[in-house]
């Protein structure tokens, strides 16, 4: 009887992991010497590009940032004349309309443009004015002012600084004392205006008071960030990173928001200014100066700056406006430099800056009658006559 065949042996098994179960201390010996090899071949190449790449980064930055910083150089003045009636709406088309004009992509070392709105009081009385950055077609501004207010007359020229006259001054910037997605009051029963030009009228001798509302369109970024605010308010989720990761790390679920009216009251007011579009970047700047000179001087010149301060306190509603003095103020004043904004919807634009509705303020230029050119069918009219036969007719006299 043959004898049986031996049973085959059991094959081992192969590959990565076999090998490291079998000998896990030359497996981690390999892939060290694995990395070494592809750290020598590839850092040579990738960490000159990487530090490339960084100081192209880093030299982009330093320039958007000089380019910010550095003053507006140039510009023009746009002078505006009232006219006989001012609608209250003729300021939302204004600025709608601008928002284009403004939205124009900026060069990379220039900043993006901006208009000041600008209301100076002073003892010759109040001017009203525009400053266009030379960015901007101050022609295009005009244009549109006169399409917002009709009879309104611009007159255009170039920009001189607006030096406060006098060596004793008082500047200072006016913020939002809460978080941007709470709007300011903008159902005004009588013009807004009407305290701000109170405050800065009746100036003896040199003094002079000046208003500005800078203004540009504001970034997508900004937009998105109130569109943020307003889901935040309504779900309760927090906006910033940290708070998110922390939420979303927690193994429990979030306890649902409770009931508050005051939360739904400010859902409303966020979802309202998210959605009142086109939304700006503003910045609000005061100053006010005199020749005089002593204590009493810069006392006076002190309680004629609260005055003009709380003069915006018209402006309160969910949020308000708190003067803040900062170095430099009177430089960014006269300079017409825009700096650091906050962000405000088309109807507290609109508020801010807007011609007075009042018809007669004292010491503001109105427009005059405007020429007007005659219907077209008057001189064409078939009842013209020939200046032949009015030649022949006058010969007779």
């Amino acid at each position: 009887m043959p004898s049986a065949a031996p049973a085959p042996s059991p094959s081992l098994p192969h590959g990565p992991l076999a090998h490291f179960l079998a000998h896990p201390d030359a497996w981690w010996k390999d892939l060290g010497h694995h990395l070494a090899h592809f750290a020598n071949q590839v850092l040579p190449i990738v960490v000159p590009m990487a530090i490339a790449a960084l100081a192209l980064v880093a030299t982009w930055a330093v320039v958007r940032v000089l380019g910010r910083l550095r003053p507006p150089t140039g510009g023009q003045l746009v002078e505006v004349a009232m006219p006989a009636v001012v609608e209250a709406k003729g300021a939302l088309a204004f600025w709608r309309n601008l928002h284009p004009v403004l939205a124009a992509k900026p060069h990379l070392l220039r900043p993006a443009g901006h208009v000041v709105f600008e209301v100076e009081g002073s003892g010759d009385g109040i001017g009203l004015r525009l400053w266009v950055s030379a960015s901007i077609s101050a022609h295009a501004v005009a244009r549109a002012v006169s399409s917002a207010w009709p009879g309104a007359q611009c007159h255009v020229r170039d920009a001189h600084r607006p030096n406060l006259a006098g060596p004793l001054t008082s500047c200072g910037e006016l913020r939002l004392a809460a978080p941007a997605w709470l709007p300011l009051g903008t159902d005004h029963v009588v013009d807004p205006l009407r305290t701000v030009i109170g405050a800065l009228g009746s100036w003896d001798g040199d003094g002079q008071g000046l208003v500005q509302v800078l203004v540009r369109p504001a970034a997508a970024r900004s937009t998105r960030m109130l569109v943020r605010a307003a889901r935040s308010q309504q779900t309760g989720r927090p906006t910033a990173l940290v708070p998110r990761l922390l939420a979303a790390w927690r193994s429990t679920p979030a306890r649902p928001p409770t009931a508050d009216p005051m939360r739904t009251a400010d859902v409303r007011h966020a979802v309202h200014k998210a959605s009142d579009l086109p939304a700006f970047e503003v910045a609000v700047r005061y100053g006010l100066s005199c020749s005089q000179h002593g204590r009493g001087a810069r006392r006076h010149l002190r309680a004629r700056a609260h005055e003009l301060t709380a003069a915006f306190g018209v402006y309160a509603g969910r949020n308000h406006l708190v003067a803040q003095h900062r170095s430099g103020s009177r430089r960014r004043l006269e300079r017409s430099v825009f700096g650091r904004g906050q962000v405000l919807g088309l109807s507290e634009v609109a508020a801010l800056a807007h011609l007075p509705y009042d018809e007669m303020i004292p010491g503001l230029a109105h427009a005059s009658a405007a020429a007007v050119a005659p219907p077209p069918g008057v001189l064409a009219g078939p009842w013209r006559q020939d200046s032949s036969e009015w030649e022949d007719d006058d010969a007779y006299f």
